[in-house]
């Protein structure tokens, strides 16, 4: 089974050992992808890190949650798989359908060629939080040229804007945070449309510290600019969010299913890259077998921990960061 959860003894060692007392009791996880069979084209499937799956549903969710997390409360922020191949209408659907907004709450995938009125009617009847934009969707030759204004049509920002909504950005482009275009047009966001909440997930996609360094602080006036720590599994980028970003506003997040999956993300001389048992177009592969992994998500777990203690933070930061920074963007958006 991919999935690293505490029904292999190992995890649960590591549970026991390393965050029975740092987790705290409630956890709401701002970064999940969920994705029904019907959504797939006939033959396609999910590359899950280097494991190919027909679907990742909310029955799957449901039973993963209590097994990654022994005996917390667990809440998440859930969305679509953002693929041009997959059928995002049907996986909007399937979305809504499932999400409560008491445990579940939805984000709606968004391609920007779709017409405003019809994202609008969407968003409410379908209890969105907000959108979950993705490049691919911009359908580029060339996936490094795409724009976030181009992720993002105004038409689209200005209902955000006026809902006061949640927009969940992977940011485009190989330099990321680094990039001058992606900056100019991240102030731009935040400055046109105040009342939406712009969360760069991944921490902006910086896996490795040069490209945080210098370039999240230049970000962090914006009070309408949130970041995630999905798959973020780099103590020392942790560590320097932590420090330069306003905490208030740095949430809590995986990337399930992926998260599950074993392997860790490590930087090499100023450069990322996964460690997988199997191989994955992203990683590189033990494929001589010398590791025994435990999941994403526990390495990211671990990394957290390392920069809280690093920097001395109490349970108050520890609690915001798990549960209510993300509580109060959801709370801000259903009044």
């Amino acid at each position: 089974m991919w999935r690293e959860t505490t029904q292999h003894q190992r995890n649960l060692e590591i549970w026991k050992r390393e965050f029975e007392s740092f987790v705290p009791l409630r956890v709401l996880d701002f970064h999940v992808h969920v994705v029904n069979a019907a959504a797939l084209p006939s033959g396609e499937s999910l590359n899950v890190a280097g494991h190919l799956v027909r679907h990742y549903d909310f029955e799957e969710l449901e039973r993963d949650l209590p097994a990654v997390y022994p005996g917390r409360e667990t809440l998440a922020v859930c969305f679509g798989w953002p693929s041009p191949r997959f059928d995002l209408t049907e996986n909007n659907r399937y979305v809504a359908a499932h999400c409560d907004g008491h445990r579940f709450f939805g984000l709606r995938l968004l391609d920007p060629a779709e017409k405003p009125a019809q994202v609008r009617d969407d968003v409410a009847q379908g209890g969105f939080y907000g959108f979950k934009p993705y490049l691919n969707y911009v359908r580029k030759e060339d996936p490094n040229q795409v724009e976030i204004r181009e992720m993002l049509p105004e038409a689209i920002m200005e209902i955000a804007d006026e809902l006061g909504l949640a927009v969940m950005l992977h940011i485009p482009r190989s330099a990321r945070l680094a990039d001058p275009l992606n900056q100019q047009q991240l102030i731009g966001l935040c400055r046109s449309y105040p009342n939406s909440k712009i969360v760069l997930a991944h921490i902006g996609r910086a896996y490795y510290l040069s490209n945080v360094v210098g370039h999240l602080d230049a970000l962090a006036a914006w009070p309408n600019l949130y970041i995630d720590t999905a798959m973020l599994n780099n103590a020392e980028v942790l560590e320097h969010a932590f420090r330069v970003f306003p905490r208030e506003r740095i949430l809590y997040g995986t990337d399930i299913p992926i998260a599950l999956a074993p392997g860790k993300s490590v930087e090499i001389n100023d450069q990322y890259t996964y460690v997988t048992p199997v191989p994955w177009e992203l990683s590189i592969s033990d494929h001589r077998g010398k590791l025994i992994f435990t999941s994403f998500l526990y390495e990211q777990l671990r990394a957290i921990r390392k920069a809280v203690e690093r920097l001395g933070l109490g349970p108050d930061f520890i609690h915001a960061l798990f549960y209510d920074n993300g509580m109060r963007v959801l709370q801000s958006i259903r009044k």
